[in-house]
Parts: structure tokens; C-alpha cells; sequence
């Protein structure tokens, strides 16, 4: 399947404008007080991704490009796929709830929290995988496959505009550029917005620490296996019923 339509002249001024529009938004919601009169902190962490979306659709728009990936992809139907991808870590997070601590006060139900907060983590990751894998991967088509991961994981480190020279930043460089390979080969396998977007969201929920670690840990590794399975399975399966060569 081709990544979509167009030169790679004109798939390089898309890349662009995608990536302006994605950084501008993110100086704005993460750098100024453009969030500050916002009081739901849920809210907040989704519109603080949303860059990515909007830079998408907007660079898709002008350049006519044609999408290859939607919210199911090729896992469909789209309610197995929500439940898979969603309801099960929600439901799981909402077991262990959120864990209180001097600086996380619950002011409603704690398991109620976790759900909440599990959901908006997924929402926040959808909103970039719709940027980098639903459209900058695509986009990229034209490159070697590895040069593709390294140059979205560069780009992807960039936009969170963090430049301080530590460790922990080359580390967390290292984490993305191997998070592009291993999200992109799911996306590249997929087509599936939710698919790339729980795996996203799965280390985001695993370095936060709202949760009690040892439930964390039991819901992200019963949450992968079943994802791992659901995508490898369902792969499997469409290779069988695939109409065979007339010979």
C-alpha cells in the first residue's frame, strides 16, 4: 500500500508545514499561560497533544494528500478494536484507582480517577500518533525504513522542547527513536490510529506516578499481551482468508 499520494517534493513542503504548525501550538499550550485559565488538569494534558492533529489535517487539507490510516485501520470492526485498545486499560486503571500522595489530591472517586485519567492519557496519545505515525511515517514513505524511525524520533524529541543538555534527555532521545521503530512497525502493520495510540500511551501511563506501581506494572503487561496478541492474531487471520493466485 502506498503511503499516500504525491512527489516527495510535495509529501517535504506537507512535512513542513505539519511540523510548524505542531511545534507552534506546542510552545503555546506548554511555554505560556495560554492554559492557565483552564482548571481540569484531565483537559489540559489532552489539548497539550493536539499539535500534531491539527498540523496533520491542516498540511492534508492544503496539499490534498489522501490518508491510509483511520481509527480502526485493518483491525476491524471498530468496537472490538475500541475495546481491545481502550475499555481494557481504562477498566484496569479504574481497579487500582489513583494513588494519593502529598502532591496528587483525589477530590472525587480515586477509582473513578484512574479510568478518567487512563482515558485522557489514551485521548493525548491518539492526538500525536495522528501526527507522527498517521501522517509524518506516511509521509516519510520515501525513505529507508530505519532512516524513517531515526528522523521522526529526532523530530518527535524536538517538539517537546526540552533542550537541556542532561542525560536523562539523550535517554529519553534514545527512548523515542526506539518508541518510532516499535510504533511504527505496529502502524505500519495496522493502519490503526487506536493501535499506534495505546502503544504510545502505554509509556506515558508507566512513568507517571499516579498509580500504585505494582497495579501499573499487572495492567500495562496484561494490556501489551493482549494488544500483542489481538494485532498478531488478527494478522494471521487476514493472511488465511486472503484469496489465493489463480494458477
Amino acid at each position: 500500500m502506498k503511503s499516500s499520494e504525491g512527489s516527495p517534493k510535495k509529501r517535504i513542503f506537507a512535512i513542513i508545514l505539519f511540523y510548524a504548525i505542531a511545534v507552534l501550538i506546542r510552545y503555546l499550550t506548554n511555554k505560556t499561560g495560554l492554559l492557565d485559565r483552564i482548571d481540569n488538569s484531565f483537559l489540559k494534558i489532552c489539548i497539550q497533544g493536539v499539535g500534531p492533529t491539527i498540523g496533520a489535517l491542516v498540511a492534508i487539507i492544503i496539499f490534498g494528500l489522501k490518508p491510509t490510516y483511520s481509527f480502526a485501520g485493518k483491525l476491524k470492526p471498530l468496537l472490538v478494536s475500541a475495546f481491545i485498545f481502550v475499555v481494557i486499560p481504562v477498566i484496569g486503571f479504574a481497579v487500582i484507582g489513583v494513588k494519593e500522595s502529598e502532591h496528587v489530591i483525589v477530590s472525587s472517586n480515586a477509582y473513578l480517577a484512574g479510568a478518567k485519567l487512563c482515558f485522557y492519557f489514551l485521548i493525548y496519545a491518539i492526538l500525536e500518533e495522528i501526527g507522527w505515525r498517521a501522517f509524518l511515517q506516511e509521509q516519510l514513505g520515501f525513505l529507508n525504513q530505519y532512516l524513517k524511525y531515526a528522523v521522526i524520533g529526532v523530530l518527535w524529541f524536538i517538539w517537546h522542547l526540552n533542550f537541556e543538555l542532561t542525560v536523562s534527555n539523550l535517554i529519553f532521545l534514545l527512548v523515542l527513536i526506539l518508541a518510532s521503530w516499535g510504533i511504527g512497525k505496529v502502524g505500519d502493520k495496522t493502519k490503526s490510529i487506536l493501535a499506534v495510540g495505546a502503544f504510545h500511551a502505554l509509556y506515558n501511563l508507566f512513568t507517571v506516578a499516579y498509580f500504585d506501581s505494582k497495579g501499573k506494572i499487572i495492567v500495562l503487561s496484561v494490556s501489551a499481551v493482549i494488544w500483542i496478541l489481538y494485532v498478531v492474531l488478527y494478522d494471521k487471520m487476514a493472511h488465511k482468508v486472503e484469496p489465493s493466485a489463480p494458477k
